[in-house]
């Protein structure tokens, strides 16, 4: 069937195109709303501006395709292969993309609010500028493995309340990502760049982020129980009121970040850098600090009841009405 004879058949009424070979087609622009188009083969056709709204793409072979701009809202694209495929400013609001390839795919600015991205290979897909506000990418245990978006491209790109569970973003770029209230339980992050990336409130307990780039991100009310920060780069970073209760913070670089009413009892910060951090009012229970360089830290009112500072160095530091591992509040 060719472009034309599939045009006129849906003009008059045909919703059916099950199955069919539309490899390398033009259909810029084309109206195609609601069509059923499962297991179609559209390798490397055009569909730039295509309207596609509800339409049926699931187990697709859509690697290739150029799709910039279309509207694919609400689109079925279950187990579809977009491998290589171009959706530079695509809506997919909505979209169900459940097992789907999308794996080098371009969705530079893309629009996908709400979209169901779970069990989906975005491993090296350009993301920059994408709004995946309420995308939904989780873990689930039976059904679905965590998103592979391990090197994608995340930029800037709009992840608030996504859920991201046990998701692999290992090697991604999430510099000025705003991941504000996201889930990213058991999420793998290692050697990810966040810089200047806003995590406010976000849930990240039990993730693997060692050797993370979060210099000057904001982590304010983060949740990052028994998270793995090891070897990470902090520098003033914003974690005021985070949670980061028992921890893995060793050799971490904290230099300079804003710690107040911070939560790490019983948290690893062994050989960790926290030259001029602030740590006013925050708890630090049972914390392990040996050998962590605390030159000129603010622990103003911290609370350092039998945390292990016998190997740390102080100097310079602010301790005043601090509580010591002893016990005893600290006075000149």
């Amino acid at each position: 069937m060719n472009v034309s004879e599939l045009l006129k058949r849906y003009e008059s009424g045909q919703t059916n195109f099950r199955g069919i070979n539309l490899s390398g087609a033009n259909l810029d622009q084309a109206d195609l709303i609601g069509a059923d188009l499962t297991q179609t083969n559209l390798h490397d056709a055009s569909l730039i501006l295509a309207y596609l709204n509800r339409v049926n793409l699931s187990k697709a072979n859509l690697t290739g395709s150029k799709l910039s701009g279309a509207n694919l809202s609400q689109a079925d694209l279950i187990g579809a292969n977009l491998q290589d495929a171009d959706l530079h400013g695509a809506i997919l609001y909505g979209a169900d993309l459940r097992g789907a390839n999308l794996s080098l795919t371009n969705l530079l600015d893309a629009n996908l609010i709400d979209a169901d991205l779970r069990n989906v290979n975005l491993s090296g897909a350009i993301l920059r500028g994408a709004c995946l506000r309420g995308a939904n990418l989780r873990y689930e245990r039976r059904l679905y493995d965590g998103a592979n978006l391990r090197g994608a491209d995340l930029r800037g790109a709009d992840l608030r309340g996504a859920n991201l569970l046990g998701a692999d973003l290992s090697r991604a770029e999430l510099s000025r990502a705003n991941l504000s209230e996201a889930n990213l339980r058991e999420s793998n992050l290692t050697h990810a760049v966040l810089c200047q990336a806003t995590l406010r409130g976000t849930f990240l307990t039990d993730a693997i982020l060692f050797e993370v780039n979060l210099s000057q991100a904001d982590l304010s009310d983060v949740k990052l129980n028994r998270a793995n920060l090891s070897e990470s780069n902090l520098v003033n970073t914003k974690l005021i009121e985070a949670n980061l209760t028992e921890s893995l913070l060793a050799k971490v670089d904290l230099s300079q970040a804003n710690l107040r009413r911070a939560r790490l009892n019983r948290a690893d910060l062994s050989r960790a850098v926290l030259r001029n951090v602030d740590l006013q009012e925050a708890n630090l229970i049972e914390a392990y600090l040996g050998r962590a360089d605390l030159r000129g830290a603010n622990l103003k009112d911290a609370n350092l009841a039998k945390a292990e500072l016998s190997t740390a160095n102080l100097a310079g530091a602010d301790l005043t009405g601090a509580t010591m591992p002893d016990g005893s509040i600290y006075s000149d």
